[in-house]
């Protein structure tokens, strides 16, 4: 038994010191990693401060600078080359800004690249240092405004150049030019860091050969508010972010690069932070914690035997909440939280375990009118009390009800029966159904549903179809505005789907391979007989260079939203139409191009890089909504300031609204094919079309009559008034 003590006590022992060891290197770990955090967010405050101070100075220069050039009896002055009118009206905004800090130098260059005038020495004038200082020369080639850090023949500087314009012809350059040591003042401003900013020696030395400063690495401190960065330590580099000590204090010095504007690094801005309280207080915790965590291992060896047996406890507490969580947990999973019903996740599970002879999914018509109507409290009441008819339908049957995602339920049936009981069975349950009315907080509310049911016709039918083709002639009742329909093999839907996933699978690579054109079909003047504009037509174009109509790859497009990819190459071909050829051009945008941030912004960026914009007419597709939505009042007067012109197309189907066209504010009214496709016989179709031109003649719209198929149709459009018209029997689509 000594033995076993002596063992015991001995494995306790050191046990109890591994412990001291682990806990004691975890601790210092910990602290340690504060500290470096600590560290971290020194480095962060660091390039913050310098960013903000860089911007300051920037913002500075840049609205002096832009004043000046906005100014057109400045502009007119410096046209005119009159140097002492252009100093006497820039002297006060020079004077303005450099009290207020924000700028040291500012001066005139020529577009030959001559110093035509220098604020702060307007005596000197006529130099050309374009050699020197290549920043002046790219402004002058580019015509581009520049804001760099760059070398004046006075110091090192924050350089903002703008070009300067009359009439579009281009008259020189203004700059503004602020010294580094203003950047170091914002930043001891914003920040009292201990910084420094050191210079390409190379480039220094080139413009201010006589500067003489401290090198690190061929960089030369050019600014600095603290005597620290004239000694250094030799372990420094600029590359680097670390802790130094100097003397007896902590630092964290970070640099970062600065840029011109090739992007080429120029200059390092150095920055030191006091972090000797940080390194004080780390030490002094880590000592405190050391003398603390020893004081309380030695307790816990003490009651470590104690431990164990409380451990284990808690462990089997712990197990046994683990074991609750799990199953309500599992619980959650597989129970809808409205009805406490088994959801789609448990029928799912059922399915895979137990042998189901019929599944039936029912589907509420009506339920998003009732969520619209009586609010989503109602609805969910509704969903309550129609649960508790189904389930009292199906009491006496071997079935068992799930509640299926939305508006939807699922019915399955363990016991086989023949088709007569089953029938006999869907009947009772739709005839209870439909017999029940329900009162909820005053409001009657009738619940009308649509079935689909697939039965598992022999032992090796596959449990999971049954949901599948359930769902599948579920669609199809809905589909056909059936209320029940039974799958059978001769329902067409798979062969949707595998339809659908084909043309998706067709689009995508077509999309990747750039498998695209336009065709354009002309549009006539009904009186003259001339060519007015084209319309852009997308097709495809498969592997075997045959062509497609969109007809098949657009719903494919819209479903699987690629839809935008295909707009936008529209827009990008019709532009380079302009480029290239006089005529007008106009292209098909729906609701869904307007409110894609991507789409908009592309076809915004077109419009103002073209110079062709007054040739462009877009046609907005009317459907339902169109004249609810203020960002499409909005975008049609956006692209009107281009000089755009609007076409409403498809006019006259499901949708057409006079009211909301006035407020849309388009140009053209395009007359749906369907009512021009037999207008040469149908009297309703030409009382529509009627109706149509005289509204559009006293608003000056513009009609379009599409679908011109035949000589007789041709005249008759023309004979009631239609401006232009469209189609095959004037012109068929095609490339151009």
């Amino acid at each position: 038994m000594n033995k076993i003590k002596q063992r015991a006590s001995l494995y306790s022992i050191a046990l109890v010191i591994l412990l001291i060891v682990i806990f004691i290197v975890t601790i210092v770990q910990d602290k340690k990693h504060v500290l470096d955090e600590k560290t971290s967010a020194h480095r962060a405050l660091l390039r913050n401060s310098f960013d903000l101070a860089m911007l300051d100075t920037q913002k500075g220069l840049s609205e002096l600078a832009c004043k000046i050039a906005r100014n057109r009896e400045i502009v007119d002055a410096f046209a005119a080359h009159d140097r002492e009118e252009l100093y006497r009206l820039t002297l006060p905004y020079f004077e303005e800004a450099k009290g207020r800090g924000e700028v040291d130098m500012s001066g005139f260059i020529g577009a030959d690249g001559v110093h035509f005038l220098r604020l702060q020495d307007p005596k000197k004038y006529g130099d050309n240092i374009l050699h020197k200082r290549p920043v002046l020369a790219h402004a002058i080639k580019t015509r581009q405004s520049v804001t760099t850090l760059d070398v004046t023949i006075y110091d090192v500087s924050v350089v903002t150049i703008i070009p300067i314009f009359k009439n579009k012809t281009f008259v020189g350059l203004i700059q503004t030019v602020a010294k580094i040591d203003r950047v170091q003042k914002r930043l001891d401003a914003h920040s009292g860091i201990k910084s420094a900013i050191a210079f390409d020696t190379k480039k220094l030395k080139s413009l201010l050969p006589d500067s003489k400063n401290i090198i690190y690495h061929g960089y030369s401190i050019v600014s600095s508010n603290d005597p620290l960065f004239d000694k250094l330590p030799p372990s420094f580099t600029f590359s680097n972010s670390n802790s130094y000590t100097i003397g007896e204090t902590d630092y964290v010095i970070a640099s970062r690069s600065l840029t011109n504007y090739e992007n080429e690094i120029i200059a390092m801005m150095t920055c030191a932070f006091d972090i000797t309280e940080d390194v004080t207080e780390y030490k002094r915790e880590i000592r405190n914690l050391l003398l603390v965590s020893l004081f309380l291992l030695t307790v816990v060896a003490i009651v470590l035997h104690y431990g164990f047996r409380v451990l284990i406890r808690r462990i089997e507490r712990d197990t046994e909440i683990t074991r609750e969580l799990n199953q309500k947990l599992e619980h959650q999973l597989h129970t809808d939280h409205l009805t406490s019903l088994p959801n789609r996740n448990a029928l799912i599970r059922d399915m895979h375990t137990t042998r189901f002879y019929a599944l039936i999914l029912l589907n509420i018509d009506n339920f998003k009118e009732i969520n619209d109507f009586y609010g989503h409290a109602i609805g969910d009441e509704t969903i309550l009390a129609l649960t508790n008819s189904i389930q009292d339908a199906i009491q006496n049957l071997p079935m068992q009800l799930y509640k299926m995602p939305s508006d939807e339920y699922a019915i399955t049936l363990s016991e086989a029966m023949n088709s007569t009981q089953l029938e006999a069975a869907r009947l009772s349950i739709i005839s209870h159904l439909q017999a029940q009315y329900y009162d909820l907080h005053g409001a009657s509310i009738y619940v009308t549903l649509t079935m689909g049911m697939d039965i598992a016709r022999n032992r090796s039918h596959n449990t999971i179809d049954l949901l599948a083709n359930a769902d599948m002639a579920l669609k199809t009742a809905k589909k056909r505005r059936l209320s029940y329909q039974l799958y059978d093999e001769t329902m067409q839907i798979r062969q949707e789907y595998q339809h659908n996933i084909l043309w998706s699978k067709k689009l995508k690579e077509a999309i990747e391979e750039n498998q695209f054109c336009l065709y354009y079909q002309p549009v006539f003047d009904a009186v003259s007989g001339d060519i007015i504009e084209y319309e852009a037509l997308i097709r495809m174009i498969d592997n075997n260079g045959e062509i497609v109509s969109p007809g098949y790859f657009l719903p494919a497009a819209r479903q699987s939203r690629l839809y935008p990819l295909l707009s936008r190459f529209v827009i990008d071909e019709v532009f380079n139409m302009l480029e290239t050829s006089p005529h007008t051009y106009s292209m098909n945008l729906s609701v869904d191009d307007i409110f894609d941030k991507p789409t908009k912004e592309f076809l915004m960026q077109k419009l103002r890089d073209s110079a062709h914009t007054d040739r462009i007419i877009i046609e907005l597709l009317e459907s339902e909504g169109i004249e609810n939505y203020p960002e499409v009042s909005a975008f049609i007067a956006e692209v009107k300031t281009f000089g755009c012109r609007i076409a409403i197309d498809d006019f006259g189907t499901g949708y057409s609204n006079f009211a909301h066209i006035i407020k849309l504010d388009v140009n053209f009214l395009k007359i749906d094919g369907s009512l021009i496709r037999n207008i040469d016989t149908d009297t309703n179709a030409q009382t529509i079309l009627m109706a149509i031109t005289e509204f559009s003649k006293h608003l000056g719209l513009k009609t379009v009559a599409e679908f011109v198929h035949s000589e007789a149709v041709y005249h008759k459009c023309k004979e009631m008034g239609v401006d232009y018209l469209q189609g095959y029997y004037l012109g068929e689509p095609k490339p151009l």
